[in-house]
């Protein structure tokens, strides 16, 4: 693969558009959009191009996953990792392929050949490309539906293999995708021989492929796999030792009566992402009313205030409403990812500022936050609260960011959105432009009518309020930037001068008006540093406040606190005092903004008080004042307490 098979023109990103009378807005070029290596969003693409891609290939040699495929079918053949193995290759090449968009077709080209090759060496002759069935348990095939994951690993190469046919003029990969298609299609593509798989994927996959190739078996497919679910019919005919009641197989409803989240939450966002296309491809309208209830009992009753989402380690799973514990909350990784994918759609269909404003929420603070700051370690669960003396019982809950995971389904899927987060930020539609993430970049895009727009955009988002738009085109259109949830108020400049005539429609500021080259936009977003409150219903936050710059959640962390007697556990806040913005330095990450706030340290009666004593007797309390450090930053110094959640004084 040589440089020269690079795309050239408008390169689609995760999410192509077809149905253009079914959308209010549509994704602009993933290379529309270049980010400065200087902004937030684009150091990180940097991180994820420089460290964590080459770290990723380092794990996918050093654990076997590699080796599964490029030693099938010899006596070297030896079955390395889960039985769901092959998703770590084949999930982790998405990433390489988008970020072949950021950095170039000479990226990593030996290490994706190698892949290519022990793909189609492992890929037998009807299509079928499994290591761990083929390989292990060739008389297994496609019997265990409930937990096998044959067809979720499909699903992953065949995204993979459509980020390749994007970026990229020569993908030998889509070939090898479409062959496996063809045979699910063979094996399962009508009512009477219809299996769905028991973990969520394959669906959305499914008709990205038919966007991408236009051939309607495999949408005709994904049709059927999900009007087939809620009818607890997913078996496990294996009797494996594995979670398959139909709530975490997403068997338990139909998808135009599914509107409250449930079950294993990667499995749920991915279903619902899937779901959100097939109404962009088929315009049922009880889908896309049962999503929207959906969306809001996930995010209005059972979302974390950093983005996060799910609770129960044992099953990764929802729990009830408001079940939100900061401690114990799962919070994983790859769930907050999906909600990104699955917001993104709903946006594009509405284009309604409620889905931006939490694409933006997951992607600043979970998402960020569970990756280090060099780029080679990983959250696979993201809580809100850490003791100082936490007990570490599983590597998917562990207490600080590790290189690798026994399921490592986190690093790649960080990967691939970090590679493609371009396609996330700006849309287009008619004559209209929207701006719904700000970061520092030049945007060059064409609209329906020809017009040919050039933005240089100016901004240290999400750390500074000021966004300055430079315009480079003579003509007609519409400028629609977004107002965030958080902000209370904005000021908006013309050239310098204010604009007092301001139009803002579903959280978008309007700007429609006849622009001239050398137009300047500056638009300055209140940001202050303050407290925020949880319904009263979530027990676990419950007379606390948790505090917030812009976008950016923040959290206290015992390497903050000088008296080494102290800890964050014994910290409460005095919200009467207004925090106070300080700008520091961080080890690796550089320059960021951190907050002082006051309050004291609770003591108990005194220090070998049990855990319970009568009500009345004195607590002490050593006035003091404590930093808050951005959420996403917290774990990076070494292992100690840490609290987003800080009670109230």
């Amino acid at each position: 693969m040589g440089a020269n098979t690079m795309k050239k023109g408008f390169i689609d990103g995760p999410v192509k558009v077809l149905r253009k009378d079914l959308v209010k807005t549509e994704p602009i070029g993933l290379n529309e959009f270049k980010l400065t290596d200087q902004s937030w969003l684009g150091k990180r693409q940097v991180i994820n191009a420089e460290k964590t891609i080459p770290h990723l290939i380092e794990q996918l040699v050093k654990t076997g996953a590699l080796a599964n495929f490029q030693n099938y079918g010899t006596d070297k053949f030896e079955f390395k990792g889960l039985w769901f193995a092959d998703h770590d290759v084949k999930k982790s090449l998405e990433g390489f392929f988008w970020n072949q968009n950021f950095v170039g077709n000479e990226a990593f080209s030996a290490f994706i050949q190698e892949c290519t090759d022990a793909l189609k060496n492992a890929q037998e002759p009807d299509g079928y490309l499994n290591t761990w069935f083929g390989g292990v348990h060739p008389d297994k095939k496609f019997s265990d539906f409930a937990s096998g994951h044959e067809m979720y690993n499909a699903g992953h190469l065949i995204q993979s293999a459509i980020a390749q046919n994007r970026v990229s003029e020569n993908a030998p990969v889509m070939g090898i995708a479409r062959k496996l298609a063809d045979l699910l299609v063979k094996k399962f593509g009508t009512p009477e021989t219809l299996q769905m798989c028991g973990h969520p994927e394959i669906e959305t996959a499914l008709i990205e492929l038919y966007r991408e190739t236009g051939e309607k078996s495999y949408l005709n497919l994904a049709e059927l796999m999900i009007r087939g679910r809620g009818f607890r019919k997913i078996k496990d005919k294996t009797k494996q030792p594995f979670i398959t009641d139909a709530a975490y197989l997403q068997d338990h409803t139909p998808a135009t009566s599914a509107t409250k989240a449930t079950g294993h939450a990667v499995r749920q966002i991915y279903l619902n992402t899937a779901v959100v296309d097939l109404y962009m491809e088929n315009a049922e309208k009880a889908l896309l009313e049962a999503q929207e209830k959906m969306w809001e009992d996930t995010v209005y009753t059972k979302m974390f205030v950093t983005g996060g989402l799910g609770v129960h380690h044992r099953a990764e799973d929802f729990g009830d409403s408001y079940e939100l514990p900061n401690d114990r909350g799962y919070q994983e990784t790859c769930v907050a990812i999906a909600n990104v994918m699955w917001s993104w759609r709903l946006l594009l269909i509405t284009g309604k500022r409620r889905y931006a404003d939490v694409i933006e929420l997951s992607l600043f603070n979970t998402i960020a936050g569970s990756l280090s700051t060099d780029g080679c370690n990983f959250f696979y669960s993201n809580p809100l609260h850490l003791r100082r003396d936490h007990i570490d019982f599983s590597d998917n809950a562990s207490p600080q960011r590790i290189p690798w995971y026994a399921c490592p389904c986190c690093p790649p899927n960080i990967t691939r959105l970090i590679a493609s987060v371009n396609h996330y930020l700006v849309s287009k539609k008619a004559n209209e432009l929207s701006l719904h993430i700000y970061a520092d970049g030049k945007l060059s895009t064409s609209l329906e009518n020809g017009l040919q727009v050039d933005l240089d955009v100016k901004t240290k988002y999400p750390f500074d309020e000021k966004v300055t738009i430079n315009n480079a085109t003579k003509g007609q259109y519409v400028l629609k930037l977004r107002i965030p949830d958080w902000c209370s108020s904005f000021d908006i400049k013309l050239n310098s001068k204010p604009l007092d005539k301001q139009v803002v429609v579903d959280g978008y500021l309007h700007l429609d008006r006849e622009w001239s080259a050398g137009d300047s936009v500056e638009l300055t977003l209140s940001m202050p540093a303050e407290f925020i409150a949880p319904n009263p219903r979530i027990d676990a936050s419950r007379g606390c406040v948790a505090m917030r710059l812009g976008p950016i959640i923040y959290a206290i962390e015992q390497e903050d606190v000088q008296d080494k007697k102290l800890e964050v556990e014994d910290f409460v806040v005095d919200t009467s005092v207004t925090p106070v913005v300080k700008n520091i330095d961080f080890p690796i990450h550089g320059a960021t903004k951190a907050l002082t706030i006051s309050g004291g340290y609770l003591r108990a009666p005194n220090p070998e008080s049990p855990a319970y004593f009568a009500l009345g007797e004195k607590i002490n309390i050593q006035t003091a004042s404590a930093t808050a450090i951005p959420y996403f930053l917290w774990g990076n110094r070494g292992f100690g307490g840490m609290r987003v959640w800080v009670p109230e004084s």
